[in-house]
């Protein structure tokens, strides 16, 4: 098999898991805030009760992330993500069938645990196994990919609201992750690795053998990873709000939505940064730019420019995180046991993303907004602080 095909079998995986991942984002996640209103009504329920409950399943999936990285390295990534597509259909088509508040709770529970084994980190662990020496550049292109998921779901479900119920829509996600997304992670599974070539100079093949990582490593790694959700949680959960607090009116909605596109610009530069630097040198690329957005808010009262700064650094901190959330863990400890490490380093960021909204608006409702924006700005540089801890240990030893 000559290199060209070896590319283009990588860049098929790369597509089928990537469109695979953006149904498993819309349908089990961005869909829920989305219908929030109508299952309330229908339900009989208060719109604070579905978030409360979200919150809730976000917390049992940040939970699920610890046994489920030691499921994906035992019994393979591909053949976990499987299953969880069976069990998050299950899950919608339950969400649609619920007769009472209970049942759609239980329904939510099972969608988001299913999402630990879909997600971002799951297809990171696929390609790793699949081929390590490839897969940098293969979670980078699946990061350009899925974050397409939001900008094409809340638009899709907010239409088809317009012509059908919530319970309608839900119906339909279920079948579409059994139709469609179980079928392409068949077929990704079935793309075969390429023979084993020439590592490049950040991923050589002695650091992908390591056999384990360092406890130190490990411990300021999830610290590094758990301070950046921390504070991309709060900002996220509490955007428009925040940008409303500092003075901005009609602005807001338009500053806020720069977000997404920010993001999607800087993974474009991943591929030619990553020739350049070090994993945990991008990674530490990434704090800084989420230190100086927190900075830039802080200062940003009645500022558009200002706030247009933030949502900007924002958006490209929150780009390059998610990729080096999948490549720092491979450069730092390796293949072996890399599902493992993801799952456990996933848990922690997602038990402290689960909280993170809440806490930041108990510091804003009992301190202000300013000391509540300050904190984050201590998230920030806390976040710094450990990725160039681990990078001195690493050089040292």
């Amino acid at each position: 098999m000559d290199s060209s095909h070896d590319d283009d079998d990588d860049k098929l995986l790369v597509l089928a898991l990537g469109f695979a991942e953006i149904i498993h984002y819309g349908t089990l996640y961005y869909c829920v805030a989305v219908v929030a209103n109508e299952i309330s009504q229908d339900l009989a329920i208060t719109n604070q009760w579905i978030f409360a409950c979200f919150s809730f399943a976000l917390c049992a999936s940040a939970l699920a992330s610890f046994p489920a990285g030691r499921l994906m390295h035992r019994y393979g990534a591909g053949a976990t993500m499987k299953l969880a597509s069976v069990a998050g259909a299950a899950s919608l088509g339950m969400a649609a069938a619920s007769s009472n508040a209970t049942a759609f709770a239980v329904a939510l529970f099972g969608m988001q645990i299913a999402s630990t084994f879909l997600f971002n980190e799951a297809g990171f662990v696929l390609l790793v196994q699949r081929d390590a020496v490839q897969a940098p550049r293969q979670i980078t292109r699946l990061a350009i990919i899925v974050g397409f998921s939001s900008t094409l779901f809340w638009p899709l479900t907010s239409g088809l609201l317009i012509w059908m119920s919530w319970r309608a829509i839900f119906g339909i996600y279920a079948v579409a992750n059994i139709l469609v997304a179980l079928p392409l992670i068949v077929w990704a599974l079935q793309i075969r690795a390429a023979a084993p070539r020439d590592c490049d100079n950040t991923y050589d093949s002695q650091t992908l053998l390591m056999p384990g990582p360092r406890l130190v490593d490990l411990a300021l790694i999830t610290a590094g990873f758990s301070l950046t959700t921390f504070v991309f949680s709060a900002f996220v959960g509490q955007m428009l709000p925040i940008l409303l607090s500092i003075g901005l009116d009609r602005e807001a909605a338009f500053v806020s939505a720069l977000f997404g596109p920010a993001q999607f610009l800087v993974r474009l530069f991943v591929p030619l940064l990553s020739k350049r630097m070090a994993a945990v040198h991008l990674t530490i690329a990434s704090c800084i730019l989420l230190f100086l957005a927190t900075v830039a808010i802080v200062l940003s009262t009645q500022s558009v420019l200002g706030a247009t700064s933030f949502i900007v650094l924002l958006g490209f901190s929150s780009g390059l995180n998610s990729i080096c959330r999948g490549t720092l863990p491979l450069s730092a400890f390796g293949k072996y046991g890399y599902a493992t490490w993801i799952g456990f380093i996933g848990g922690f960021r997602l038990l402290v993303a689960s909280f993170a909204p809440l806490i930041f608006s108990s510091v804003q409702d009992r301190l202000g907004t300013t000391s509540a924006l300050s904190s984050l700005v201590t998230c920030a540089a806390g976040s710094v602080l450990a990725f160039v801890l681990a990078a001195s240990y690493r050089r040292r030893t």
